[in-house]
């Protein structure tokens, strides 16, 4: 079986294969060699200081948010799918003051901007740069890079299934991301890159307080045991995707463009928003496109977000071939064909 889901990808041999050893003590010089190597490379791919904890995705982008944004503060979350919508419950259960601006495709940064400017009491810009439920991509982020410092206001972003497939302009404040996606790894590490120090005036956690994460790094260590197993793993994906370099990204694009040339099903997103790492289709039977392309070997997703129960998403990370997607291709066009 081929997973071309959204995330846990199907990954390389070798990357399974980094996992199957002893966790070392992770206060000892072995633990410390490995973690160096991790950051070192997870350094070169984003220029912002790198924290690993376990966790996933949703553990980063609360971490992030708990760090970043005091209770009664207000803030901008920009919407354009579920996860969107999941940022939002994050911010508001902090205690945040939410303008949710929502929105079929991401806004123009010329709206945030007018937004910014009308109301000087919005502290920070929330928004998911790699919207998985709907296959969209905010493409326009350096221009808010640039408006959020014009402004003053910190820009966090959810670079879940994005990061580093996804290109990410420099200078995000803070980014939250995970080791299962585009970083091509299992399960088990939430990722963020602070460009900025925590700001939280309480409150925190412990297990999710960024500034005994940042203390720890002084002397290659983390306040809490890590997930010593994903690292390893880490180290060997992290090394691939820096030897690939542009061309990482370059093939996800390839993928993405072959998949919505060959099905013939309606896209959701269109062109110029389209992610390079989901593909997301209007599909009128998508438990039976699911289900025939199990029978297939192949694993994808099922639709979310207002496109439920009538959508699929088929994701291009990990160790796959247009082979694959040659196979994926020709069983939903003959689902769609007997529609």
């Amino acid at each position: 079986m081929k997973y071309l889901t959204p995330g846990p990808v199907q990954l390389p041999k070798t990357v399974v294969d980094a996992m199957a050893r002893q966790p070392p003590f992770h206060r000892g010089d072995e633990f410390r060699q490995l973690f160096k190597s991790v950051l070192d490379k997870l350094q070169a791919l984003y220029s912002a200081t790198s924290i690993v904890m376990p966790g996933t995705g949703t553990l980063a982008v609360d971490t992030m948010i708990y760090n970043y944004v005091n209770p009664g503060e207000r803030i901008l979350a920009i919407v354009y799918g579920e996860f969107g919508k999941r940022v939002v419950e994050s911010a508001r259960t902090r205690g945040a003051d939410v303008v949710e601006l929502e929105r079929d495709l991401p806004p123009q940064p010329d709206e945030v901007e007018d937004i910014l400017r009308r109301d000087s009491t919005i502290k920070a810009v929330l928004l998911v740069h790699n919207e998985t439920s709907t296959g969209i991509a905010y493409k326009n982020l350096k221009r808010l890079v640039d408006i959020t410092k014009a402004y003053g206001v910190l820009l966090l972003v959810d670079s879940v299934s994005g990061f580093p497939a996804e290109p990410l302009p420099p200078e995000v404040d803070v980014v939250a991301t995970a080791s299962h996606k585009a970083l091509l790894a299992p399960p088990g590490a939430s990722i963020l890159y602070i460009g900025v120090q925590p700001r939280a005036s309480g409150g925190v956690p412990p297990s999710m307080d960024l500034r005994k994460f940042v203390k720890a790094l002084e002397h290659l260590e983390t306040p809490y045991t890590p997930p010593i197993s994903v690292l390893y793993a880490l180290d060997v994906s992290l090394s691939y995707i820096l030897e690939l370099g542009k061309k990482y990204t370059d093939t996800h694009r390839e993928r993405v463009e072959y998949l919505y040339s060959a099905v013939r099903l309606n896209p959701i997103p269109p062109p110029d928003v389209r992610s390079v790492t989901v593909t997301a289709f209007l599909c009128e039977k998508p438990k039976e496109a699911i289900a025939k392309l199990r029978e297939a070997g192949y694993v994808i997703a099922g639709g979310m977000y207002k496109y439920r129960d009538r959508s699929i998403r088929i994701g291009v990370m990990g160790d796959i071939t247009m082979n694959d997607l040659k196979a994926v291709a020709e069983v939903l066009n003959d689902v769609a064909g007997r529609g």
